[in-house]
């Protein structure tokens, strides 16, 4: 039995895995792939197989839900022709050096630095401001001023009665209005 075509005989002897069909494409091993005649199939949610060749990540076979087997190329940045295994390994290395104690305190350091740079941004604004506000003629209070706590209120409830008894709606005057659209 002769195979269909060349595509089709190498991704039977390729590995591959079941993967959901996004906007961007078809997601493996943390490596994005996308291919035009995906198009098509884009929205609906499917799942398709990918096949993929371990010796170079650089393009993955995706068959279509109509069956057809399309060749996707990988739209991760900076991507070179290497194997899988290399890939995983230069993956693994990267995390490790992410956790790395000292890179980790870089980090914290920098972080406090920025931290640091934006408090003095805002304390420079706060002092412009109280400046404006008082070039303007306005004055300016370093202490908050006390926040006045309302008192419980006592109610005598022969007041209230008495205040309804005393009140009048008071009536206003109705305007007529002619327009020969409403009659």
């Amino acid at each position: 039995m002769q195979p269909l075509n060349e595509l089709e005989f190498l991704a039977t002897f390729l590995p591959g895995d079941a993967r959901r069909l996004t906007r961007t494409g078809v997601q493996i091993h943390s490596l994005q792939y996308w291919s035009d005649e995906l198009v098509p199939w884009v929205g609906q949610h499917l799942n398709v197989h990918v096949h993929y060749d371990p010796r170079d990540i650089t393009h993955v076979f995706v068959r279509t839900p109509g069956g057809l087997l399309v060749k996707a190329l990988v739209t991760t940045p900076d991507i070179q022709p290497i194997s899988l295994a290399e890939w995983q390994v230069r993956r693994f290395h990267e995390r490790s050096l992410s956790r790395s104690p000292e890179l980790v305190a870089l980090a914290d350091a920098s972080q406090k630095r920025a931290d640091a740079l934006v408090e003095q941004a805002k304390a420079s604004r706060r002092i412009r401001r109280r400046k404006a506000t008082e070039a303007a003629g306005d004055r300016y209070r370093s202490e908050p001023t006390p926040s006045a706590k309302p008192e419980p209120a006592t109610v005598n409830l022969r007041d209230v009665e008495q205040q309804l008894r005393d009140y009048r709606p008071q009536a206003y005057d109705i305007e007529e209005f002619e327009n020969e659209r409403y009659r």
